[in-house]
């Protein structure tokens, strides 16, 4: 049995990788948010421990891997720029700094596709030049560095994951993650009876189940031997126009909630030809690792959890 800690194991893609994670590992998980036993009950067989005693080489767990993933999402990144320095970046150092120390054996650091630029458009492949352009990304990328070096120095197996748009249900309500496009959709069907959108919807995008996403870092958790990279693109290497993903949820409305709830555009919204996204995952499908992509099973899921909780 592995054991791994999850930092913001209490999060979006955390809280499902912990869950998903508890059913054959011994799994630790970090937040800055107290959790009630009750709360954490919806997490799996975890082990709650301090984030602040990750500071701390000597109350750090003596764990196998560690999937890092704290760190302040985009909204707050602008909101509290210093914070977001503080945290996506020091933080990430001084936790991959003790993981070395206490003898980890694998560092696996999420960052975001948008360390790319935004929007993104073309071929993205990991040696594609980042241009950050946004706090939340620029933060990933300086952490990503640390990551990096730790990795070419030979003094810790780390990987760096550079995730794109992920979605699905959260383990918990309170996870505030309302924001991504799919699960704004999907709560606007239930809590208004109408999707709207903020644009025509033609911009293409790489959607990537969380379902996927667990099933990807399973893998790499049980995988004994080293991967040949250190940077990979984590997607569906399919891209998807944002109207497109919002018909499919209109589609399933009638099936899983009983309505018709068509999309709303802006007034005069007109539909133009943006530029593809091809997002590569080749380096990822080299090793062995594949998506399923089963949007349907993750979209019925996101709105059942939706109809169930608002």
């Amino acid at each position: 049995m592995n054991k791994v800690l999850i930092t913001g194991g209490t999060g979006f893609v955390g809280g499902r990788l912990a869950k998903r994670l508890a059913e054959e590992n011994e799994v630790y998980i970090s937040s800055r948010r107290s959790l009630d036993k009750d709360t954490l009950r919806l997490y799996g067989k975890v082990i709650p421990v301090e984030h602040k005693s990750l500071f701390d080489p000597e109350n750090f767990p003596a764990v196998d891997t560690v999937i890092h993933l704290a760190a302040l999402n985009e909204w707050d990144s602008v909101k509290y720029p210093s914070e977001a320095i503080q945290v996506n970046v020091d933080e990430t150092r001084i936790i991959l700094e003790n993981s070395i120390i206490r003898g980890v054996n694998r560092f696996i650091y999420f960052s975001t596709a948008h360390i790319y630029g935004s929007p993104l458009t073309g071929k993205i492949s990991e040696t594609t030049l980042p241009q950050p352009t946004h706090p939340y990304s620029i933060t990933h990328r300086a952490a990503e560095d640390y990551v990096v070096a730790a990795a070419k120095q030979n003094r810790i197996n780390s990987i760096v994951l550079r995730l794109s748009n992920s979605f699905g249900a959260p383990i918990s309500a309170e996870v505030n993650r309302w924001t991504l496009l799919a699960n704004d959709l999907c709560r606007q069907a239930v809590e208004k009876g109408k999707m709207k959108l903020s644009s025509n919807g033609c911009q293409y995008r790489d959607f990537i189940c969380l379902t996927d996403v667990e099933d990807i870092l399973a893998s790499m958790v049980e995988r004994k031997h080293p991967l040949k990279e250190i940077i990979y693109n984590l997607g569906s290497g399919l891209p998807v126009r944002v109207i497109d993903l919002a018909r499919i949820i209109e589609k399933l409305c009638v099936t899983v909630l009983k309505k018709n709830i068509p999309v709303e555009l802006p007034a005069h919204a007109k539909e133009t030809k943006e530029p593809r996204l091809e997002f590569s995952i080749d380096r990822l499908l080299m090793e062995g690792f594949r998506i399923n992509n089963d949007v349907n099973l993750e979209l019925e899921r996101l709105l059942q959890f939706c109809a169930e909780h608002f």
